[in-house]
């Protein structure tokens, strides 16, 4: 039996759409004074959900900040997280307050299930 046929059979299986985790896109918005970047936005969003919810509750909300959604110039971004964590996610973000030299405030616009039915 040649390499070839050994790794072709060994392929992993897709998960059934059943047994795959939702999803759901969180949209805000940050109040501030200064433009934010990206690098200090996402640091400082998993900085405070780790202290928060520690490695375990975090991995388990399957969360992430989508890097080509993200505006600058309107303060827009949208998070990506699984369905039963989305009110862990709105609370941890609540808890930032500074970002750098100045204060921060985020206001959730909407939930969705898609990234389309956001409407950015």
């Amino acid at each position: 039996m040649g390499v070839s046929k050994m790794i072709q059979q060994e392929k992993l299986k897709i998960l059934p759409p059943i047994l795959r985790e939702k999803e759901r896109y969180i949209s805000f918005r940050i109040i501030s004074e200064e433009t934010i970047v990206y690098s200090d936005l996402e640091s400082s969003i998993w900085q405070t959900l780790l202290e928060f919810y520690g490695e375990r509750g975090l991995s388990e909300m399957s969360m992430w900040l989508v890097k080509n959604l993200y505006n600058e110039v309107k303060k827009i971004g949208v998070i990506r997280c699984n369905n039963k964590s989305v009110s862990k996610v709105i609370a941890g973000l609540g808890l930032i307050t500074r970002l750098g030299e100045g204060r921060v405030n985020f206001k959730i616009e909407k939930v969705s299930g898609t990234i389309r039915g956001l409407r950015l």
